[in-house]
């Protein structure tokens, strides 16, 4: 994340082990004793991974279970902000990375977008008041947010957005309709793009605001997804009144602040190889020796399937590169890590990976039926492919 830091609370480079004056060795070994000891104090140790016959790379919970998973998150990113661990950078964040492998931590999931795509926005775009209304919130995972950008006929074609905002005084009056937006049910607050000059170039007449997602005339249905579960949502507007207080940057410049949304959603995508079990190659390849699969053709399948994944954990896992165009990479190749892993069990399963719940067959289908999500969220592997060669490789752009 870039641009000016919080205004309180502490930063990256502060907090435990800092300042020790020994050399930069001796230091990080002060640092990883310190955060050693506030995990052991907070965290039990992991289990042991155990085997299960459900495969699932988006896992499809209760509502009572979600409830609990946003109460433990939240407790557990006010411990990690308060003692200055929330937000490290370089050799320290790979350290405090490594240390946490050991314990079982709660899951942040519901704070994500808060945390990596709606704060990046407010601290480089917002106002002062607005930093110092919301970034504190957002980043102890006070309040939970969600991002209101992909509308019905503006998905790839994000500027052509048509919720529209008036204004009305010292606020506005935002009507129109956003989809596909992740943890909306639970959401405090709305990252919204919305248009604000009908008559300006489509790019031109955007701009970005903060909603209460409590506020009268916010209305979120959830959408039933083919695995089962409904975290996606669509969320209507109807006349809400939103204080231009609450506006991220300036009027109609909306698409500078959403880019720097954007770019901060595909750097946390890049982790989105951790969505794959780890356990997936050997759990396929035992599969396989169950079934009297595990042939050469088997063989080659899972080998490819895990230099895949190897490749995609080692960009995630580079600091020197730029984190946009990493993002990037490491998406597309956890997507084509996925699809061989498709091809994988389905060569391994056959109609099992369908109709045959008594071997652990059936519980494939749940990863299959999830494999599309990744090549769409964040976007599209059309969309990454363009931004490589455009932004990064320097390529010519597509004819409009």
């Amino acid at each position: 994340m870039t641009g000016e830091r919080a205004p309180s609370g502490p930063g990256p480079g502060a907090g435990p082990g800092a300042g020790s004056g020994a050399g930069p060795g001796a230091d990080l070994a002060a640092f990883e004793k310190e955060a050693r000891a506030f995990l052991d104090a907070r965290l039990p140790p992991r289990p042991a991974r155990t085997p299960t016959d459900r495969v699932a790379l988006l896992e499809e919970i209760d509502p009572e279970r979600e409830a609990e998973t946003l109460r433990a998150a939240k407790l557990w990113q006010a411990a990690l902000y308060d003692a200055g661990y929330a937000e490290l950078e370089g050799e320290r964040a790979e350290a405090f990375a490594a240390l946490l492998d050991a314990y079982d931590v709660p899951d942040l999931q519901p704070l994500l977008v808060g945390l990596h795509i709606v704060a990046p926005a407010v601290r480089t775009h917002g106002s002062d008041d607005l930093k110092r209304r919301r970034l504190r919130p957002l980043l102890r995972g006070e309040v939970t947010a969600c991002q209101l950008f992909s509308e019905p006929d503006a998905g790839s074609d994000l500027a052509s957005v048509r919720t529209r905002a008036v204004r009305d005084g010292d606020a506005w009056t935002v009507t129109g309709q956003k989809v596909w937006s992740s943890g909306a049910h639970h959401a405090d607050l709305g990252e919204a793009l919305v248009r604000t000059d009908p008559d300006a170039p489509k790019h031109k007449g955007l701009t970005l605001f903060l909603i209460d997602m409590r506020a009268p005339g916010v209305e979120v249905r959830p959408l039933r997804q083919m695995t089962g579960g409904a975290s996606f949502n669509e969320v209507f507007l109807t006349g809400v009144r939103v204080p231009d207080a609450d506006r991220i940057g300036p009027l109609n410049g909306g698409w500078k602040a959403a880019i720097t949304s954007l770019s901060s959603e595909r750097a946390a995508l890049g982790g989105a190889v951790d969505a794959v079990p780890p356990d997936l190659v050997e759990r396929l390849a035992e599969q396989a020796r169950r079934r009297g699969r595990l042939t050469p053709a088997t063989r080659a399948r899972l080998g490819r399937l895990d230099a895949a994944l190897t490749a995609a954990r080692l960009v995630n896992r580079r600091d020197d590169l730029d984190p946009a165009a990493a993002a990037s990479v490491s998406k597309l190749l956890v997507n084509r890590a996925v699809a061989l892993a498709v091809e994988a069990a389905s060569a391994v399963l056959g109609p099992a990976l369908a109709a045959d719940l008594s071997d652990g067959g059936y519980a494939w289908s749940e990863f299959l039926l999830g494999a599309p999500a990744l090549r769409i969220a964040g976007g599209t592997d059309e969309i990454q492919r363009t931004i490589l060669a455009e932004r990064h490789l320097g390529l010519p752009r597509d004819p409009r």
